[in-house]
């Protein structure tokens, strides 16, 4: 059956038991230096959150028959979570059994960044899904999603209309790919976690009085992954060519493992 409409229909019902993130301010400095290296750290967990149902890969999962063969699959440019688990949490099957993958936020609608291996003309459908903790659609309907331009890596900013995320919630989001119509096969997909987190008062003085790519270093040294990649993936995408620029770019991406990414093209895509 294939991921299309609405799916909770479809069995994913996640049993994910979510905890709070105690949030890590930036690093006490008169001034940060832009010449220090953009390197990710993730950010300290009260408790970590329980594995059952939780994103576990940031390649593309499903059947893959009805897309054309690729050299990168189709990726989602966030974290993987290194998790101790005790004794009574349970290991899922077929999958790295310690790690989630989760980027913090702290925009009330942030974006989020994929490699889109697919030309336009390859795929019938693109949509993207957001549920919040108990599992509901935090939209009527799945947001479609016009791709350009591709190969290349692509960003997905949530619609104005999309209610704003809250404070200190988790929310479980799909990014799904249907390469043929009418097929009965499942869409490609990949997934992860996302947590809109509060910055403090120190905090956002900085934020005023910073130049974005010292923003960038910022986000993240404190391990707020989305805001960090889309500063600079912003920034990459109109000074292509600029070298200090193309090295914070290697250096972020290398230090969440996804240097073979770093090298692709950042496109204008992509219109929910």
């Amino acid at each position: 059956m294939k991921i299309d409409c609405y799916l909770p229909a479809i069995n994913l019902v996640l049993a994910i038991i979510f905890a709070g993130v105690s949030f890590i301010p930036f690093p006490a400095q008169s001034q940060q230096s832009y010449n220090t290296r953009v390197r990710f750290i993730q950010p300290t967990l009260e408790k970590e959150p329980e594995n059952r149902g939780a994103p576990n890969d940031r390649q593309g999962a499903g059947t893959r028959g009805d897309c054309p063969n690729v050299n990168i699959p189709l990726t989602a440019l966030i974290p993987l979570r290194q998790q101790n688990l005790n004794q009574k949490q349970e290991k899922p099957i077929n999958a790295s059994p310690n790690q989630i993958s989760l980027g913090l936020t702290v925009n009330e609608s942030p974006t989020f960044w994929f490699y889109f291996p697919y030309q336009p003309q390859e795929i019938n459908s693109v949509k993207f899904v957001l549920l919040d903790e108990e599992n509901n659609s935090v939209t009527q309907e799945p947001i479609p999603i016009t791709i350009s331009e591709t190969p290349g890596i692509i960003s997905v900013r949530l619609p104005s209309t999309t209610k704003p995320l809250e404070i200190g919630k988790y929310y479980h989001w799909y990014f799904l790919v249907d390469c043929k119509p009418q097929s009965r096969t499942d869409d490609l997909s990949v997934e992860g976690l996302v947590k809109r987190v509060e910055p403090n008062s120190a905090i956002m003085s900085r934020l005023k009085t910073s130049k974005p790519e010292e923003l960038v270093v910022m986000y993240a040294q404190a391990g707020i992954w989305q805001d960090a990649i889309s500063i600079l993936g912003e920034l990459r995408r109109k000074h292509p060519q600029d070298p200090r620029l193309a090295a914070d770019w290697q250096d972020l991406l290398k230090s969440v493992d996804l240097s073979h990414i770093a090298t692709q093209r950042i496109t204008p895509c992509c219109h929910p």
